[in-house]
């Protein structure tokens, strides 16, 4: 892969994570803005869960030939 290669492969992971947090914002918007007061512990245990639900929006929206190109 080529530096230009994976700069656009990069651009497109980027661009589906934000489409992604946009698509569950309104869902998380809340629990985002109290995890400003959660112990390190628990802010650690929130965006494991927080990237879980991304990864969930973004392959809830991905065929299952996109799928196995990224393999």
């Amino acid at each position: 892969m080529t530096r230009q290669e994976a700069i656009e492969r990069w651009k497109f992971i980027a661009n589906r994570v934000f489409w992604a947090e946009e698509s569950i914002s309104e869902e998380w918007d809340e629990r985002l803005h109290a995890a400003r007061s959660m112990t390190r512990e628990e802010q650690q245990q929130f965006a494991d869960e927080y990237m879980t639900a991304i990864a969930t929006e973004i392959v809830s929206k991905t065929t299952d030939e996109q799928l196995a190109a990224m393999e």
